[in-house]
């Protein structure tokens, strides 16, 4: 048993629980999507770090390389999450 993975999922499931109202049940489906989508957020990678460095030195050069923390896919999996749990409350 990886008590790293199963306590990430738990966080995951606890976070997906409280914050939004989604019963994400990572525990038992390890492919979850709300899991799987944390997942890619906090993963970190060259183009993560570029757009966070460019984000505080030089919003300027990120807006102009188009460099994003997410893909797009991400991002509007995020964004209807959170509009679905404010217009639910």
């Amino acid at each position: 048993m990886d008590v790293e993975e199963t306590m990430y999922r738990y966080t995951t499931d606890v976070i997906a629980s409280c914050a939004f109202g989604i019963n994400d049940n990572s525990l038992k489906d390890p492919n979850a999507e709300f899991g799987m989508y944390v997942r890619i957020i906090f993963q970190f990678s060259f183009r993560q770090a570029l757009a966070g460095l460019t984000a505080f030195t030089a919003p300027a050069l990120k807006k102009l390389l188009k460099i994003k923390f997410v893909d797009d896919d991400t991002t509007r999996y995020v964004r209807k999450t959170v509009w679905g749990t404010v217009e639910f409350r």
